[in-house]
């Protein structure tokens, strides 16, 4: 009975494991409901992906962005349209992206029109789409986006 209950414990919780160490999708609705919990604050999408190179060179920025304007009512969410989820975590810890970060489902690529990436987009504080543009967001053009974004009532 031994030889049998030790195999498949171990068969039921290594998928438990490996599920842990994923980063969680989000679909079109979980998007809606993630920007509507954020009502109030500036709201930063970034799509992005593991193997673009533009990519590799926004995300530090978005990082320090990330920490300047923390207390200041900004939220950046990276949101990844790879196809193959498992380069994704292991990259995001490489790059040290300590914001949201999900897999994007493929109806969020649609509704954003992502032809390109990076691509990223604005929310105002009253959740209203601003500005959605493919190409590298640098640190002027962040700055001068959320600051006038923060300075909107």
């Amino acid at each position: 009975m031994k030889k049998i209950f030790l195999p498949l414990l171990l068969c039921l919780l290594l998928p438990c494991a490996a599920w842990a160490e994923t980063l969680p999708s989000l679909n079109l609705a979980g998007l809606t409901d993630l920007l509507a919990k954020n009502k109030g604050k500036v709201v930063m999408l970034n799509f992005f992906a593991t193997w673009c190179p533009p990519c590799r060179v926004e995300i530090p920025e978005l990082i320090k962005t990330s920490k300047a304007y923390a207390d200041k009512g900004v939220v950046i969410i990276s949101l990844s349209v790879d196809e193959d989820a498992a380069p994704v975590l292991p990259f995001v810890k490489k790059m040290g992206m300590d914001y949201p970060v999900y897999l994007a489902g493929r109806d969020i690529t649609r509704a954003y029109q992502i032809s390109s990436i990076p691509h990223n987009a604005f929310y105002a504080k009253d959740g209203t789409l601003v500005l959605s543009e493919p190409g590298m967001a640098d640190e002027s053009m962040l700055k001068m986006v959320i600051d006038k974004l923060l300075s909107q009532k």
